[in-house]
């Protein structure tokens, strides 16, 4: 019985050890859900800290106010809601993105942002605790 007891706990800790055991990560630009969301830094005047999230998916609606560019982004700075825009261009500070998996968070110091991935959702948190949920197929803001 203890031999058995011991083989449970074994493997009770190898098949919890991934998802506990969060990677955290400062990437400048990341991917997530299968390329799915893309999230990183917006572009920012030169000599000056970050101040903004960037997240690019087809999932994010338009905003309400009609404009140029495709929809499809959402900003989240350190305080405030969420915001989503058009682009026509690409506003990102990174060019490559790093891919981010299930249990991975980022965050990177200037902005007061924490985003965490899990297996079908991208959830990204201000100090403000406003932010947003992002699935392959939906947006919500809160």
């Amino acid at each position: 019985m203890n031999r058995l007891a011991s083989l449970l706990v074994i493997s009770a800790i190898a098949v919890l050890a991934p998802v506990s055991a969060l990677a955290s990560s400062d990437a400048q630009l990341w991917s997530a859900l299968g390329r799915q969301v893309t999230c990183g830094i917006a572009i920012h005047p030169p000599n000056t800290p970050p101040i903004q999230l960037l997240c690019s998916a087809r999932a994010v609606p338009a905003p309400k106010l009609k404009g140029f560019g495709d929809p499809g982004f959402v900003f989240l700075g350190s305080v405030g809601r969420p915001e989503r825009a058009r682009l026509s261009q690409d506003s990102f500070v990174g060019t490559n993105p790093v891919k981010l998996g299930r249990g991975s968070s980022w965050g990177v110091g200037p902005i007061a942002v924490r985003c965490t991935v899990s297996a079908i959702a991208v959830r990204c948190t201000n100090r403000s605790r406003h932010g947003f949920t992002i699935t392959k197929s939906s947006y919500r803001a809160f």
